[in-house]
């Protein structure tokens, strides 16, 4: 098996976040969790969840490589007369304005695929199932509620308000501390994972993190949700293998944890995958990033005061230094940018 350096490495992976929750969330009762306990609007108690039921032909295995598909789910309302109600999940890391726009053509992509299919043919009775669309959200910026498009529409006085209007459960990591995460173990994990990342606390946290799936650790699921954290942690953060045994092995068997891990690295080297890089050249890519930084600052601000230079000087990782970044670019005074600040 290949020996791999005691220096930080990542692996390439397209949309890490995105598949990371789509992992967790294909499976029934983490999804049922999610929406029975992040639900803010009501919508959720109308429906029976005992008949959710995954729909699309999403394939994404614990590395994470592989998406095809929407995460779309069915299910009915407890009014005990049949009616279908089709959920689809989207995940943000990033607010996005016109993002109604985006799930109503979801919407009406679905209609159409619905509508082709004898079996469900639309009659001159026909319906429809009811859409429902839930949004997990983890960016920097709060994202409460979505925009929806009747708000978009110029609509005059007396004229029906509701165009185009579709039911969305927003979850907004972003406004949910860490104290107020519950659920399943394996959602609270998952969550933690995506709150720790957009904070650029992912590899602080990991022992957290990884600590949430010890209550689960004999599930035969667990391997895979801590398989998954592992690679999306390889893909969002420069880390050490020995970092990332070290934490596994907490609830895991430290044999059986460096075996995980060897095989993925090992996997994942022999595709091309896996990126490691010399300590100074993480050293050196990092005091470019910081430097970055506050160039951005001092041209936006002027000048900044040494308080903020000392910290941002202060930072170690890679990956935090690159929400530094997108923060610098979106704050629109320093003081908001100082509330980003995390001291070292």
């Amino acid at each position: 098996m290949t020996e791999f350096p005691k220096v930080p490495i990542q692996i390439e992976l397209a949309h890490p976040h995105d598949l990371l929750a789509r992992y967790f969330l294909l499976d029934k009762e983490l999804m049922v969790s999610m929406l029975e306990h992040y639900d803010d609007t009501g919508f959720v108690s109308l429906l029976d969840l005992m008949v959710l039921r995954c729909e699309s032909p999403v394939t994404i295995d614990y590395n994470l490589q592989e998406l095809i598909g929407d995460l779309r789910f069915s299910a009915r309302f407890k009014n005990g007369i049949y009616s279908q109600v089709f959920l689809f999940f989207e995940h943000q890391s990033k607010k996005i304005r016109l993002y109604s726009l985006h799930c109503l053509r979801k919407i009406l992509d679905f209609y159409e695929e619905w509508a082709a299919d004898p079996k469900n043919a639309i009659t001159e009775n026909g319906k429809f199932p009811y859409p429902l669309v839930v949004i997990l959200y983890h960016g920097n910026i709060s994202w409460s509620e979505l925009l929806q498009i009747k708000h978009l529409i110029a609509v005059p006085q007396g004229v029906d308000t509701n165009v185009l209007w579709f039911p969305a459960i927003m979850i907004d990591l972003s406004k949910i501390r860490y104290e107020e995460l519950q659920g399943h173990p394996a959602l609270i994990g998952l969550f933690d994972t995506l709150q720790s990342y957009s904070e650029g606390k992912l590899q602080e946290n990991l022992g957290r993190i990884v600590g949430h799936f010890d209550e689960v650790k004999t599930d035969p699921r667990a391997m895979g949700w801590l398989t998954s954290i592992a690679h999306y942690t390889l893909a969002t953060t420069k880390i050490s293998k020995d970092v990332i045994v070290r934490e596994f092995s907490k609830i895991l068997d430290k044999k059986e944890t460096e075996n995980m891990i060897l095989s993925t690295m090992e996997e994942l080297y022999t595709n091309g995958k896996l990126e490691g890089k010399l300590e100074g050249e993480i050293e050196g890519e990092t005091r470019k990033s910081i430097q970055s930084v506050l160039k951005l600052l001092n041209k936006r601000f002027d000048k900044i005061p040494e308080s903020i230079s000392k910290v941002v000087n202060s930072y170690k990782d890679l990956t935090a230094l690159d929400l530094l970044f997108d923060r610098a670019c979106e704050c629109k005074t320093l003081a908001e940018f100082e509330q980003n600040l995390v001291h070292h």
